[in-house]
Protein backbone atom coordinates (compact mmCIF):
# COMPACT_ATOMS: atom_id res chain seq x y z
CA UNK A 1 0.00 0.00 0.00
CA UNK A 2 1.21 3.23 -0.52
CA UNK A 3 0.40 6.54 1.30
CA UNK A 4 -0.73 9.73 -0.38
CA UNK A 5 2.14 12.52 -1.10
CA UNK A 6 0.92 14.25 1.58
CA UNK A 7 4.12 13.18 3.43
CA UNK A 8 6.45 15.03 0.71
CA UNK A 9 4.22 18.11 0.25
CA UNK A 10 3.86 18.63 4.24
CA UNK A 11 7.62 18.20 4.33
CA UNK A 12 7.97 20.71 1.77
CA UNK A 13 5.89 23.20 3.14
CA UNK A 14 7.56 23.30 6.49
CA UNK A 15 10.84 23.49 4.90
CA UNK A 16 9.67 26.23 2.62
CA UNK A 17 8.13 28.50 5.47
CA UNK A 18 11.47 27.87 7.19
CA UNK A 19 13.56 29.19 4.48
CA UNK A 20 11.33 32.28 3.49
CA UNK A 21 10.89 33.21 6.88
CA UNK A 22 14.55 33.08 7.91
CA UNK A 23 15.06 34.78 4.59
CA UNK A 24 13.19 37.70 4.40
CA UNK A 25 11.75 37.51 8.44
CA UNK A 26 8.45 36.91 6.89
CA UNK A 27 5.80 36.57 10.12
CA UNK A 28 3.14 34.81 8.20
CA UNK A 29 2.67 33.28 4.75
CA UNK A 30 -0.34 32.72 2.91
CA UNK A 31 -1.62 29.71 1.99
CA UNK A 32 -1.97 30.71 -1.37
CA UNK A 33 1.77 32.13 -1.99
CA UNK A 34 3.24 28.29 -0.65
CA UNK A 35 0.77 26.67 -3.23
CA UNK A 36 2.01 28.74 -5.92
CA UNK A 37 6.01 28.66 -4.81
CA UNK A 38 5.12 24.48 -3.69
CA UNK A 39 3.10 23.79 -7.35
CA UNK A 40 0.87 21.82 -4.88
CA UNK A 41 -3.37 23.21 -5.74
CA UNK A 42 -4.39 25.24 -3.31
CA UNK A 43 -7.12 22.55 -1.56
CA UNK A 44 -4.29 19.91 -0.90
CA UNK A 45 -2.22 22.76 0.52
CA UNK A 46 -5.13 23.83 2.86
CA UNK A 47 -5.61 20.32 3.63
CA UNK A 48 -2.01 19.40 4.36
CA UNK A 49 -1.82 22.54 6.53
CA UNK A 50 -4.84 21.50 8.57
CA UNK A 51 -3.10 18.58 9.46
CA UNK A 52 0.14 20.78 10.40
CA UNK A 53 -2.49 22.89 12.06
CA UNK A 54 -3.65 20.30 14.08
CA UNK A 55 -0.30 18.53 14.89
CA UNK A 56 0.36 21.69 16.07
CA UNK A 57 3.52 22.09 13.78
CA UNK A 58 2.56 25.24 12.55
CA UNK A 59 0.02 27.82 13.42
CA UNK A 60 -2.41 29.47 11.24
CA UNK A 61 -3.36 33.56 11.42
CA UNK A 62 -7.21 34.66 9.89
CA UNK A 63 -6.97 37.55 8.43
CA UNK A 64 -5.45 40.26 6.19
CA UNK A 65 -2.09 40.12 7.83
CA UNK A 66 -2.74 36.34 8.88
CA UNK A 67 -1.11 32.90 7.26
CA UNK A 68 0.96 30.12 8.37
CA UNK A 69 3.83 29.87 10.62
CA UNK A 70 6.03 27.25 12.01
CA UNK A 71 5.05 26.48 15.87
CA UNK A 72 8.42 25.52 16.63
CA UNK A 73 11.73 25.52 15.39
CA UNK A 74 12.31 23.08 12.16
CA UNK A 75 15.20 21.10 14.47
CA UNK A 76 12.66 20.41 16.56
CA UNK A 77 10.65 18.36 14.09
CA UNK A 78 11.19 15.09 13.06
CA UNK A 79 9.33 13.47 9.57
CA UNK A 80 7.80 11.03 11.75
CA UNK A 81 5.86 14.32 13.12
CA UNK A 82 4.88 15.33 9.88
CA UNK A 83 4.34 11.60 8.93
CA UNK A 84 2.06 11.33 12.22
CA UNK A 85 0.23 14.72 11.24
CA UNK A 86 -0.77 14.31 7.51
CA UNK A 87 -1.55 10.47 7.59
CA UNK A 88 -3.36 10.44 10.89
CA UNK A 89 -4.60 7.19 12.51
CA UNK A 90 -3.72 4.74 9.29
CA UNK A 91 -1.43 1.64 10.18
CA UNK A 92 1.26 1.47 7.21
CA UNK A 93 -0.14 -2.18 6.12
CA UNK A 94 -3.88 -3.18 6.67
CA UNK A 95 -3.85 -7.09 6.99
CA UNK A 96 -6.52 -9.12 4.60
CA UNK A 97 -8.42 -10.91 7.36
CA UNK A 98 -10.47 -13.19 5.08
CA UNK A 99 -8.77 -16.16 4.81
CA UNK A 100 -11.36 -19.47 3.49
CA UNK A 101 -8.79 -21.67 4.22
CA UNK A 102 -9.14 -23.85 7.11
CA UNK A 103 -6.98 -24.99 10.32
CA UNK A 104 -5.11 -23.77 13.16
CA UNK A 105 -2.02 -22.95 11.09
CA UNK A 106 -3.56 -20.42 9.01
CA UNK A 107 -4.28 -18.33 12.27
CA UNK A 108 -1.00 -19.14 13.23
CA UNK A 109 0.31 -17.44 9.74
CA UNK A 110 -1.98 -14.84 10.08
CA UNK A 111 -0.61 -13.63 13.62
CA UNK A 112 3.02 -13.84 12.18
CA UNK A 113 2.10 -11.91 8.92
CA UNK A 114 0.79 -9.69 11.64
CA UNK A 115 4.12 -9.53 13.68
CA UNK A 116 6.17 -9.05 10.67
CA UNK A 117 4.46 -6.30 9.28
CA UNK A 118 4.01 -4.76 13.04
CA UNK A 119 7.69 -4.95 13.43
CA UNK A 120 8.43 -3.02 9.86
CA UNK A 121 6.23 -0.16 11.02
CA UNK A 122 7.61 0.16 14.26
CA UNK A 123 11.18 0.03 12.49
CA UNK A 124 10.06 2.44 9.89
CA UNK A 125 8.65 4.98 12.38
CA UNK A 126 11.57 4.30 14.74
CA UNK A 127 14.18 5.45 11.79
CA UNK A 128 11.41 8.27 10.72
CA UNK A 129 11.94 9.65 14.23
CA UNK A 130 15.49 10.19 14.03
CA UNK A 131 15.28 12.21 11.08
CA UNK A 132 14.87 16.18 11.76
CA UNK A 133 13.82 18.43 9.35
CA UNK A 134 17.45 20.72 9.36
CA UNK A 135 18.98 17.40 8.59
CA UNK A 136 17.27 17.60 5.24
CA UNK A 137 18.96 21.17 4.71
CA UNK A 138 22.56 19.72 5.41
Amino acid sequence: MAYSTALSQGISILLYIHGITEEHCFNFLSTKVISEQLNIPVPTTVKVIRNLNNARLTIAKEGAKGGILLARPLSEITILDVFLAVEPGKALFKLHTDVTLQGKEVDEVKQKIADSLQAAEMAMQSHLKEIKLTDLLD
